[in-house]
Parts: C-alpha cells; sequence; structure tokens
C-alpha cells in the first residue's frame, strides 16, 4: 500500500480544480476544452493526467501555471485562487524550451533568478550543483546545439528543480527522447524527488501508461473534458522499478488503466503504448 498520508495536507489541498470549463474560439466556432473538470493534489503528491490526444491534459496544465484562465470555475493553490504564473510553480515542457543563445549552466542560473534574489555565486553553485546531479558535470559550458536530446532534457530538469518550487509542472517530459534515455530519466525523477523527501507537489502529463504507474501516486484520466476515473496506484516510497514490474498487482493496474482508453463500445482512444 501507499505511505500513510500523515505527512500531507489533511484539510487545505495543495492544488485544487473546481468546476472548471475551459473553451477557445476557432474555426468561427467556440470549442469547450475541460467541462466541469474537478480534482485535489495533497502537497507532495505525485498524480499524472493521462487520456487521448487533445483531451486537455496540457490545457490543465496551463490553468495550473497560470498562462490561460478558466471561463468558469477555480483553480487554487493552497486555498488561494490562481490569477496568473507564480514563483511557486515551475515546467518541464516535452521539447526541452532552452535559450539557445544561453549554455547550459546559463539557462539553469536564469531559471533561478526567476525565483530567487541570492546572490551570483550561490546562484551558480546552485546551477551547477543541479547539472552535476542529473549527469551533466562537465557540460556546462555547453550550448543546446552541442547537447543530445537527452542531455537538452536533463538542463530542463535541472532548471525546474533548481528552482526549488513547490510544484513541478511537467508535460509529457521524456516523449521525444529515445527509451534508454527515457529509462535513465525517469529512475533519475524519481531519485531526486526521494531525496527531497516528497516536498514537491508534482503534476506530469503523459500518454504512456507504465510511466504513470511507475512515476505516480495516482492517475487521473481525462476523457469527455473531465476527470472520468481516478486510479490509485498501490506501491509504497521509496519506488522501485524492479519492485513494481515484477509485483502480482502491477499487470492487473496496467490493464486497468488501459482499458481507460476504451469506450463502452469498444472504441480505442489510444493509450500511446
Amino acid at each position: 500500500m501507499t505511505d500513510d498520508a500523515t505527512s500531507m495536507e489533511p484539510l487545505v489541498p495543495k492544488l485544487s480544480l473546481k468546476d472548471v470549463t475551459l473553451s477557445y474560439e476557432g474555426n468561427g466556432r467556440r470549442q469547450t476544452v475541460l467541462e466541469d473538470l474537478s480534482f485535489e493534489v495533497r502537497t507532495g503528491e505525485f498524480v499524472s493526467l493521462i487520456g487521448s490526444s487533445g483531451c486537455g491534459k496540457s490545457t490543465t496544465l496551463s490553468l495550473i501555471s497560470g498562462l490561460n484562465m478558466p471561463d468558469s470555475g477555480a483553480v487554487s493553490i493552497d486555498g488561494l485562487p490562481v490569477c496568473g504564473p507564480g514563483k511557486d510553480r515551475s515546467v518541464v515542457f516535452q521539447h526541452y524550451a532552452l535559450f539557445p543563445w544561453m549554455k547550459a549552466r546559463r539557462n539553469v542560473e536564469f531559471g533561478i533568478r526567476q525565483v530567487s534574489s541570492a546572490t551570483k555565486r550561490d546562484i551558480t553553485a546552485k546551477a551547477n550543483y543541479y547539472l552535476a546531479r542529473v549527469g551533466l558535470e562537465g557540460k556546462e559550458s555547453l550550448y543546446p546545439h552541442q547537447l543530445s536530446g537527452g542531455m537538452q532534457q536533463r538542463v530542463s530538469i535541472a532548471r525546474a528543480l533548481a528552482m526549488e518550487t513547490e510544484i513541478l509542472l511537467m508535460d509529457e517530459p521524456f516523449g521525444a527522447v529515445d527509451a534508454k534515455t527515457r529509462t535513465v530519466l525517469q529512475d533519475l525523477l524519481l531519485e531526486l524527488l526521494e531525496e527531497q523527501h516528497r516536498k514537491r507537489t508534482v503534476v506530469f502529463v503523459t500518454h504512456d501508461i507504465d510511466e504513470a504507474i511507475l512515476l505516480s501516486d495516482r492517475i487521473l484520466f481525462i476523457n469527455n473534458r473531465h476527470v472520468a476515473k481516478e486510479v490509485p496506484v498501490p506501491f509504497a516510497h521509496p519506488k522501485s522499478r524492479r519492485d513494481i514490474v515484477f509485483a502480482p498487482v502491477y499487470r492487473e493496474l496496467r490493464k486497468e488503466v488501459f482499458d481507460l482508453f476504451y469506450d463502452d463500445e469498444g472504441e480505442y482512444y489510444g493509450a500511446g503504448i
């Protein structure tokens, strides 16, 4: 079973979306992307959002980040409404989002400066520390084009972690790297979050069922513009890939999540595996 939630906030959730509806104007008509979407995330919890392409997963992250505002409903952090981007949130995108004219260290330092007034020496030391933690010691002075895709994503992860925000938003961060690099980055993320005693609250978008099971405390399946199903992930921390894959309940859990991509008539939505 999962850890006892005594370390998590029992009353006010870290993050809450309540009856959120959002629509866009396109092709001369109004299209509803999310409708009456509601869920909560507790402090230190890792929640994955899955669903077919276009179901609103990335849009949900944009609402939490404050880059979009809902038409109706409420998005709140620690009980306070989200009115725009904040220093309590950092984002890792699928396609690196590095500044090509900045070296790896500068990219990480830039993120830190958005949330910290520390001295230049301290910011540089923190950037070097997190780059080393993601396996990029000695690569600090390289530009993004001099790094492989996996290395560029490590810089993005280092930047987000170095900002030390309370909430980490990750939008398919491993979707653009090869399978081996993806495995390495998944394990690295697990290790770094465990080292920080699960103080970060993470909302993670993925199409990969195995990735969601490995990383998450809960999986939320989004369909028909709202959360259609919540799936608890019953593995204790610290997590071990080997222990999870060989656990008897793993296959049952994987099938349960996979089956969510079929509607009542057997239509396949696409599970990204």
